[in-house]
């Protein structure tokens, strides 16, 4: 099991920590705790991947009662077909706590829905790449034909018809895109969420990444970017570390696509009804959103909105780094 977790201002991956990712990954070794029965024995165009923490009961009620409904079904193993292509979704969690390493809420909650999947980590903002490279290993041995992957947080509402559209555009091989975030410095203030020792990463920019709130790869990239995952150091940005570093690595540019932010939208049916996802979302307004989108008077009603208004954050005249 992976313990990596620390106590209250303590940076757990200090410096003689192995950050060596086939230690805790076991990449030969089954390690899942609990998943669906024959989730992808049909394989999906899109698999939707959430990481959650266990405690998110609301986060994940929220998402199956709204744009869940667009992204597939639960217990019965069914897909949602859309004229651009089928979907599945998967709740992706690590371990509460060592003593308890699947409780027995977590084990009533994937008896009623049958959409989780708990791998053998303790789940913790510093082992949020870990989490993300666990999701791949998943995806290689569970669900190796999906044709793309969509990692959203689970306070993302995705407007599922509108990435099928997206990705319909895009060249099925070699995808990475979602908000593109280039020039990031990293942060060695140790009070900083994002706080970077200088031994884990001793550059001066960061690659250019996509934002973890929410992102698109191709199937084809799954097993190439697992591959470099456990082959470079251990970086606890997940984001950073699998579109950012491990995407340079195999020689993938991550791009910026207009659908996505990581920033919160004003909460509208007339914005969601153009964009792919918005970030920030609360179970509340997430069944707010979803009920006024539902109906197509209010919705008829919109005008069309500029650009700017829909994203505030464009990535331009990027360096490719």
């Amino acid at each position: 099991m992976v313990w990596l977790i620390a106590g209250p201002g303590r940076f757990p991956w200090s410096s003689d920590a192995t950050r060596d990712l086939s230690v805790y990954l076991r990449p030969s070794q089954r390690t899942t705790l609990l998943q669906p029965d024959a989730l992808c024995f049909d394989a999906p165009d899109v698999l939707f991947v959430i990481p959650s923490a266990p405690n998110n009961t609301q986060e994940r009620d929220a998402i199956r009662k709204t744009w869940g409904q667009w992204a597939g079904t639960w217990g019965e193993g069914k897909r949602v077909n859309w004229e651009y292509g089928t979907s599945k979704l998967v709740f992706f969690l690590g371990t509460a706590k060592a003593q308890e390493r699947v409780s027995s809420r977590i084990w009533a909650e994937s008896e009623l829905f049958g959409d989780l999947v708990v791998e053998d980590f303790v789940d913790s903002y510093t082992n949020l790449t870990l989490k993300s490279v666990f999701m791949l290993k998943w995806v290689n041995q569970n669900c190796p034909s999906a044709q793309y992957i969509m990692k959203a947080d689970d306070d993302i509402f995705v407007n599922v018809p509108n990435l099928h559209r997206t990705l319909s555009s895009l060249s099925p091989s070699k995808v990475l895109t979602g908000s593109l975030i280039c020039g990031a410095r990293p942060i060695h203030d140790p009070r900083s969420k994002w706080y970077t020792p200088h031994y884990m990463f001793r550059e001066g920019y960061y690659p250019n990444y996509l934002s973890g709130t929410g992102y698109v790869l191709s199937g084809d990239l799954v097993d190439p970017l697992f591959s470099a995952a456990i082959s470079t150091p251990y970086f606890h940005l997940e984001d950073v570390f699998l579109t950012g570093i491990c995407a340079r690595k195999i020689g993938v540019r991550p791009t910026d696509n207009f659908g996505f932010s990581y920033q919160p939208r004003a909460l509208s049916p007339c914005v969601y009804k153009e964009i792919v996802m918005g970030h920030e979302v609360s179970p509340s307004e997430m069944l707010k959103l979803w009920n006024l989108l539902s109906q197509p008077a209010t919705v008829a009603k919109c005008r069309p909105i500029k650009k700017s208004k829909l994203k505030s954050h464009v990535a331009t005249k990027c360096v490719w780094r």
